[in-house]
Protein backbone atom coordinates (compact mmCIF):
# COMPACT_ATOMS: atom_id res chain seq x y z
CA UNK A 1 0.00 0.00 0.00
CA UNK A 2 1.28 3.40 -0.74
CA UNK A 3 2.32 5.26 2.06
CA UNK A 4 0.37 8.93 2.66
CA UNK A 5 3.68 10.44 4.60
CA UNK A 6 6.19 10.71 2.38
CA UNK A 7 9.70 9.47 3.89
CA UNK A 8 11.19 11.31 1.28
CA UNK A 9 14.98 10.27 3.06
CA UNK A 10 14.76 7.14 1.25
CA UNK A 11 15.31 7.02 -2.68
CA UNK A 12 12.65 4.92 -4.79
CA UNK A 13 13.98 1.23 -5.28
CA UNK A 14 15.12 0.06 -8.40
CA UNK A 15 14.84 3.22 -10.45
CA UNK A 16 18.27 3.57 -13.03
CA UNK A 17 18.54 6.42 -15.34
CA UNK A 18 18.68 6.25 -19.44
CA UNK A 19 20.85 8.74 -20.48
CA UNK A 20 20.70 7.97 -24.57
CA UNK A 21 20.05 11.06 -26.60
CA UNK A 22 19.57 13.28 -23.48
CA UNK A 23 22.10 16.03 -22.66
CA UNK A 24 23.96 15.59 -19.54
CA UNK A 25 25.49 18.45 -17.49
CA UNK A 26 27.22 18.73 -14.89
CA UNK A 27 27.84 20.69 -11.33
CA UNK A 28 29.18 24.16 -11.03
CA UNK A 29 29.58 26.43 -7.52
CA UNK A 30 29.64 29.50 -9.07
CA UNK A 31 26.63 32.60 -9.07
CA UNK A 32 26.26 35.10 -11.08
CA UNK A 33 26.22 38.56 -9.86
CA UNK A 34 23.32 38.90 -8.05
CA UNK A 35 20.60 41.41 -9.07
CA UNK A 36 19.49 44.34 -5.96
CA UNK A 37 16.94 41.97 -4.63
CA UNK A 38 14.31 44.14 -1.65
CA UNK A 39 15.16 43.54 1.90
CA UNK A 40 13.89 40.27 3.80
CA UNK A 41 12.91 42.57 6.65
CA UNK A 42 10.09 44.43 4.41
CA UNK A 43 6.81 44.09 6.57
CA UNK A 44 3.43 43.33 4.92
CA UNK A 45 0.59 43.41 6.17
CA UNK A 46 -1.31 40.33 7.93
CA UNK A 47 -4.75 38.72 6.95
CA UNK A 48 -7.85 40.72 6.92
CA UNK A 49 -9.37 39.70 9.96
CA UNK A 50 -8.82 36.08 11.41
CA UNK A 51 -7.92 33.29 9.03
CA UNK A 52 -10.53 30.66 8.57
CA UNK A 53 -9.59 26.72 8.25
CA UNK A 54 -12.29 24.83 6.13
CA UNK A 55 -11.84 21.20 4.85
CA UNK A 56 -13.83 19.60 1.86
CA UNK A 57 -14.15 16.04 1.87
CA UNK A 58 -15.09 15.83 -1.69
CA UNK A 59 -12.30 13.68 -3.37
CA UNK A 60 -13.01 9.73 -4.36
CA UNK A 61 -13.41 7.37 -1.18
CA UNK A 62 -12.59 4.07 -0.44
CA UNK A 63 -12.08 2.70 2.92
CA UNK A 64 -9.79 5.31 3.81
CA UNK A 65 -6.75 4.07 0.78
CA UNK A 66 -7.21 7.63 -1.41
CA UNK A 67 -4.58 9.81 -0.09
CA UNK A 68 -4.27 13.49 -1.99
CA UNK A 69 -0.60 13.98 -2.70
CA UNK A 70 -0.54 17.69 -4.77
CA UNK A 71 -2.40 20.66 -5.53
CA UNK A 72 -2.03 22.88 -8.43
CA UNK A 73 -4.54 26.05 -9.36
CA UNK A 74 -4.87 25.41 -12.85
CA UNK A 75 -7.59 26.00 -16.03
CA UNK A 76 -11.21 27.09 -15.59
CA UNK A 77 -10.00 28.95 -12.36
CA UNK A 78 -10.04 25.43 -10.97
CA UNK A 79 -7.78 23.67 -8.19
CA UNK A 80 -6.39 20.49 -9.61
CA UNK A 81 -5.73 17.58 -6.86
CA UNK A 82 -3.64 14.23 -7.54
CA UNK A 83 -5.61 11.44 -5.64
CA UNK A 84 -3.57 8.18 -4.85
CA UNK A 85 -4.73 4.93 -4.06
CA UNK A 86 -2.74 1.02 -3.71
CA UNK A 87 -3.56 -0.64 -6.51
CA UNK A 88 -5.06 -2.92 -5.71
CA UNK A 89 -8.38 -0.93 -4.15
CA UNK A 90 -8.39 1.40 -7.29
CA UNK A 91 -7.13 3.18 -9.41
CA UNK A 92 -5.17 6.87 -9.29
CA UNK A 93 -7.64 10.43 -10.11
CA UNK A 94 -6.78 13.66 -10.65
CA UNK A 95 -9.85 15.77 -9.01
CA UNK A 96 -11.42 19.28 -10.47
CA UNK A 97 -12.55 21.50 -7.44
CA UNK A 98 -14.06 24.61 -7.49
CA UNK A 99 -13.22 27.68 -5.20
CA UNK A 100 -16.37 26.29 -3.04
CA UNK A 101 -14.82 23.27 -2.60
CA UNK A 102 -17.11 21.15 -4.57
CA UNK A 103 -15.41 18.13 -6.82
CA UNK A 104 -16.29 19.30 -10.40
CA UNK A 105 -15.13 16.55 -12.15
CA UNK A 106 -12.72 13.34 -11.24
CA UNK A 107 -10.66 11.51 -13.55
CA UNK A 108 -9.39 8.05 -13.04
CA UNK A 109 -6.28 6.90 -14.52
CA UNK A 110 -5.23 3.22 -13.90
CA UNK A 111 -1.81 3.35 -15.02
CA UNK A 112 0.52 1.41 -18.24
CA UNK A 113 0.17 -2.03 -16.58
CA UNK A 114 -1.95 -3.57 -13.91
CA UNK A 115 0.25 -2.15 -11.07
CA UNK A 116 -1.40 1.42 -11.07
CA UNK A 117 0.50 4.54 -11.05
CA UNK A 118 1.57 6.80 -7.96
CA UNK A 119 1.34 10.18 -8.42
CA UNK A 120 3.61 12.75 -6.81
CA UNK A 121 3.02 16.62 -7.89
CA UNK A 122 0.94 18.47 -10.61
CA UNK A 123 1.25 21.74 -12.55
CA UNK A 124 -0.56 24.01 -14.85
CA UNK A 125 1.33 23.82 -18.08
CA UNK A 126 1.38 25.98 -20.79
CA UNK A 127 -0.76 24.69 -23.67
CA UNK A 128 -4.14 24.51 -20.93
CA UNK A 129 -3.33 20.83 -19.62
CA UNK A 130 -2.24 19.49 -16.70
CA UNK A 131 1.52 18.12 -16.31
CA UNK A 132 2.00 15.26 -13.64
CA UNK A 133 4.79 13.32 -12.14
CA UNK A 134 4.19 9.34 -11.83
CA UNK A 135 7.08 8.25 -9.85
CA UNK A 136 5.46 4.74 -9.63
CA UNK A 137 6.00 4.19 -13.79
CA UNK A 138 8.49 6.54 -14.04
CA UNK A 139 6.94 9.17 -16.62
CA UNK A 140 5.36 12.56 -17.10
CA UNK A 141 1.55 12.05 -17.82
CA UNK A 142 -0.14 15.04 -19.87
CA UNK A 143 -3.90 15.24 -18.82
CA UNK A 144 -6.11 17.18 -20.80
CA UNK A 145 -8.92 18.89 -18.82
CA UNK A 146 -11.44 16.68 -20.04
CA UNK A 147 -9.60 13.50 -18.85
CA UNK A 148 -7.46 12.69 -21.70
CA UNK A 149 -4.19 11.21 -20.40
CA UNK A 150 -1.05 10.99 -22.48
CA UNK A 151 1.98 9.55 -21.17
CA UNK A 152 5.71 9.74 -21.56
CA UNK A 153 8.48 7.31 -19.92
CA UNK A 154 11.55 8.13 -18.63
CA UNK A 155 13.81 5.45 -18.20
CA UNK A 156 13.65 4.33 -15.36
CA UNK A 157 13.77 7.59 -13.43
CA UNK A 158 11.30 8.16 -10.70
CA UNK A 159 9.98 12.30 -11.35
CA UNK A 160 9.28 13.98 -8.49
CA UNK A 161 8.16 18.17 -8.28
CA UNK A 162 7.14 19.54 -11.69
CA UNK A 163 6.82 23.23 -12.57
CA UNK A 164 6.18 25.50 -15.61
CA UNK A 165 9.49 27.20 -16.78
CA UNK A 166 10.38 30.51 -17.84
CA UNK A 167 10.78 28.82 -21.62
CA UNK A 168 7.38 27.54 -21.80
CA UNK A 169 8.50 23.93 -20.90
CA UNK A 170 7.97 21.67 -18.22
CA UNK A 171 11.13 21.44 -15.89
CA UNK A 172 10.90 18.00 -12.92
CA UNK A 173 13.18 16.45 -10.47
CA UNK A 174 13.38 13.08 -10.66
CA UNK A 175 15.84 10.11 -8.51
CA UNK A 176 17.17 7.41 -10.48
CA UNK A 177 19.09 3.95 -8.42
CA UNK A 178 20.86 4.47 -5.76
CA UNK A 179 22.49 8.37 -5.09
CA UNK A 180 21.62 9.47 -8.98
CA UNK A 181 19.01 11.98 -9.47
CA UNK A 182 17.93 14.15 -12.91
CA UNK A 183 17.04 17.53 -13.55
CA UNK A 184 14.64 17.03 -16.99
CA UNK A 185 12.98 19.64 -19.63
CA UNK A 186 10.50 18.31 -21.53
CA UNK A 187 8.61 20.26 -23.79
CA UNK A 188 5.04 20.16 -24.48
CA UNK A 189 4.96 18.27 -27.41
CA UNK A 190 7.38 15.77 -25.27
CA UNK A 191 11.20 16.59 -26.30
CA UNK A 192 13.25 15.53 -23.56
CA UNK A 193 16.47 16.83 -22.15
CA UNK A 194 18.21 15.32 -18.98
CA UNK A 195 20.64 16.91 -16.54
CA UNK A 196 22.47 14.89 -14.06
CA UNK A 197 22.73 16.09 -10.68
CA UNK A 198 23.03 14.83 -7.09
CA UNK A 199 21.58 14.86 -3.88
CA UNK A 200 17.96 13.43 -4.12
CA UNK A 201 16.39 16.25 -5.87
CA UNK A 202 12.77 16.80 -5.07
CA UNK A 203 10.51 20.27 -5.01
CA UNK A 204 11.64 22.70 -7.64
CA UNK A 205 9.99 26.07 -8.93
CA UNK A 206 10.86 29.29 -10.74
CA UNK A 207 13.40 31.79 -9.20
CA UNK A 208 12.93 35.53 -10.10
CA UNK A 209 15.58 35.14 -11.72
CA UNK A 210 14.20 33.12 -14.36
CA UNK A 211 16.14 30.14 -13.39
CA UNK A 212 14.81 26.87 -11.88
CA UNK A 213 15.63 26.44 -8.24
CA UNK A 214 15.10 22.98 -6.28
CA UNK A 215 15.91 21.08 -3.76
CA UNK A 216 18.26 18.21 -2.96
CA UNK A 217 17.05 16.20 0.23
CA UNK A 218 19.83 13.98 1.26
CA UNK A 219 22.79 16.56 0.27
CA UNK A 220 21.09 19.11 2.39
CA UNK A 221 21.48 21.46 -0.29
CA UNK A 222 19.12 23.79 -2.90
CA UNK A 223 20.37 23.67 -6.67
CA UNK A 224 20.20 26.69 -9.54
CA UNK A 225 19.90 25.29 -13.15
CA UNK A 226 20.00 27.85 -15.68
CA UNK A 227 17.21 27.42 -18.80
CA UNK A 228 21.05 26.26 -20.29
CA UNK A 229 21.62 23.52 -18.17
CA UNK A 230 24.02 25.17 -15.66
CA UNK A 231 23.98 23.55 -12.45
CA UNK A 232 25.29 25.22 -9.08
CA UNK A 233 24.40 23.44 -5.84
CA UNK A 234 24.74 25.82 -2.54
CA UNK A 235 24.51 24.41 0.95
CA UNK A 236 26.23 26.73 3.30
CA UNK A 237 23.72 28.19 5.98
CA UNK A 238 22.14 25.23 5.99
CA UNK A 239 21.59 23.60 9.14
CA UNK A 240 23.04 19.83 8.95
CA UNK A 241 19.88 16.88 8.52
CA UNK A 242 17.43 19.63 7.83
CA UNK A 243 16.32 17.71 4.75
CA UNK A 244 14.83 20.36 2.74
CA UNK A 245 12.03 19.50 0.76
CA UNK A 246 9.42 22.12 -1.24
CA UNK A 247 10.77 25.23 -2.65
CA UNK A 248 8.68 28.37 -3.60
CA UNK A 249 9.47 32.00 -4.62
CA UNK A 250 9.10 34.63 -2.31
CA UNK A 251 7.42 37.86 -3.04
CA UNK A 252 10.56 39.39 -1.76
CA UNK A 253 12.88 38.34 -4.55
CA UNK A 254 14.14 35.33 -2.49
CA UNK A 255 13.56 31.32 -2.43
CA UNK A 256 11.79 29.74 0.11
CA UNK A 257 12.07 26.16 1.32
CA UNK A 258 10.77 24.19 3.93
CA UNK A 259 13.41 22.03 6.02
CA UNK A 260 11.13 18.78 7.04
CA UNK A 261 13.24 17.57 9.32
CA UNK A 262 15.24 20.78 10.51
CA UNK A 263 11.55 21.98 11.59
CA UNK A 264 12.55 25.16 9.88
CA UNK A 265 11.89 27.64 7.16
CA UNK A 266 15.23 28.50 5.03
CA UNK A 267 15.40 31.80 2.71
CA UNK A 268 18.22 31.65 0.13
CA UNK A 269 18.60 34.91 -2.17
CA UNK A 270 19.75 34.53 -5.44
CA UNK A 271 23.61 35.57 -4.66
CA UNK A 272 23.10 32.28 -2.06
CA UNK A 273 22.70 33.62 1.21
CA UNK A 274 20.61 31.54 3.42
CA UNK A 275 18.94 32.21 6.32
CA UNK A 276 16.70 29.69 8.64
CA UNK A 277 13.44 30.63 11.00
CA UNK A 278 12.51 28.29 13.51
CA UNK A 279 10.90 30.51 16.26
CA UNK A 280 7.27 30.17 16.26
CA UNK A 281 7.13 26.38 14.74
CA UNK A 282 6.32 23.73 17.26
CA UNK A 283 9.61 22.16 17.54
CA UNK A 284 8.12 18.50 17.10
CA UNK A 285 6.83 19.69 13.74
CA UNK A 286 7.91 18.87 10.28
CA UNK A 287 7.46 21.85 7.44
CA UNK A 288 6.21 20.53 4.12
CA UNK A 289 4.57 22.40 1.44
CA UNK A 290 5.53 26.01 0.78
CA UNK A 291 3.94 28.94 -1.33
CA UNK A 292 3.38 32.28 -1.71
CA UNK A 293 0.27 33.96 -0.63
CA UNK A 294 -1.32 37.18 -2.23
CA UNK A 295 -0.75 38.77 1.41
CA UNK A 296 2.61 39.21 0.84
CA UNK A 297 3.73 36.54 3.00
CA UNK A 298 4.62 32.22 2.62
CA UNK A 299 2.25 29.66 4.06
CA UNK A 300 3.74 26.44 4.56
CA UNK A 301 2.15 23.19 6.32
CA UNK A 302 2.97 21.07 9.40
CA UNK A 303 2.57 18.12 11.58
CA UNK A 304 4.02 15.60 13.68
CA UNK A 305 5.08 12.58 12.25
CA UNK A 306 5.50 9.15 13.60
CA UNK A 307 7.39 5.97 12.45
CA UNK A 308 4.80 3.66 12.02
CA UNK A 309 2.80 6.64 9.68
CA UNK A 310 0.42 8.65 11.36
CA UNK A 311 0.39 11.96 11.82
CA UNK A 312 -0.74 14.14 14.26
CA UNK A 313 -0.88 17.73 15.31
CA UNK A 314 -1.81 19.50 12.10
CA UNK A 315 -0.76 22.86 11.01
CA UNK A 316 -0.98 25.76 8.76
CA UNK A 317 2.23 27.90 9.14
CA UNK A 318 2.32 31.63 8.23
CA UNK A 319 6.23 32.88 7.90
CA UNK A 320 6.19 37.23 7.08
CA UNK A 321 9.12 38.35 5.30
CA UNK A 322 11.08 39.48 8.46
CA UNK A 323 10.68 36.03 9.94
CA UNK A 324 7.90 35.97 12.26
CA UNK A 325 5.92 32.48 12.03
CA UNK A 326 2.46 32.23 13.28
CA UNK A 327 0.58 28.46 13.44
CA UNK A 328 -2.90 27.67 12.75
CA UNK A 329 -4.84 24.74 13.44
CA UNK A 330 -8.69 25.57 14.40
CA UNK A 331 -10.79 23.95 11.89
CA UNK A 332 -7.98 21.54 10.72
CA UNK A 333 -8.10 17.69 12.01
CA UNK A 334 -5.14 16.88 13.70
CA UNK A 335 -4.52 13.99 12.34
CA UNK A 336 -4.64 15.29 8.60
CA UNK A 337 -1.90 15.35 7.48
CA UNK A 338 -1.56 18.60 5.60
CA UNK A 339 1.23 17.91 2.44
CA UNK A 340 0.53 20.27 -0.62
CA UNK A 341 -0.29 23.79 -0.76
CA UNK A 342 -0.95 26.72 -3.17
CA UNK A 343 -2.40 30.10 -4.10
CA UNK A 344 -6.19 29.28 -5.49
CA UNK A 345 -7.77 31.48 -8.07
CA UNK A 346 -9.93 33.00 -4.98
CA UNK A 347 -6.25 34.06 -3.59
CA UNK A 348 -6.72 32.20 -0.97
CA UNK A 349 -4.21 28.92 0.43
CA UNK A 350 -5.56 25.75 -1.06
CA UNK A 351 -3.85 22.24 0.63
CA UNK A 352 -4.35 18.64 0.72
CA UNK A 353 -4.60 16.55 3.06
CA UNK A 354 -3.11 13.23 2.68
CA UNK A 355 -3.94 11.23 5.62
CA UNK A 356 -7.75 12.61 5.73
CA UNK A 357 -8.33 11.99 1.98
CA UNK A 358 -9.84 16.03 2.10
CA UNK A 359 -8.73 19.68 0.71
CA UNK A 360 -8.61 21.98 2.92
CA UNK A 361 -8.49 26.35 2.22
CA UNK A 362 -7.43 28.86 4.73
CA UNK A 363 -9.06 31.97 3.73
CA UNK A 364 -6.93 35.28 4.21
Amino acid sequence: MIALRFTLAAALAAFGVGTAGCSLAGNNNSLPRAANEPSAGLNFKAPRGHVTIAQFADLPEYQGYYGPTAIASGPHRSLWVTDTIDQDFGENAVVQIAKSGKALNTFYYSGITSEGADFMDIAAGPDGALWITDSYNGQILRMTTGGTFTGYGLSYLGPQGIVTGPDKALWFTALGDGSQSVIGRITTDFMLTQYAASGGVHGITVGPDKALWYTEETANAIGRITTKGKITELSKGISGGADPLWIAAGPDGALWFSEYKGGRIGRITTAGKVTEYSRGITPTEYPFGIAAGSDGAMWFTESESYNSGYSDAAKIGRITMSGKITEYSKGLSSNSDPTAIVQGPDHNMWFVESAGNQTGRASL
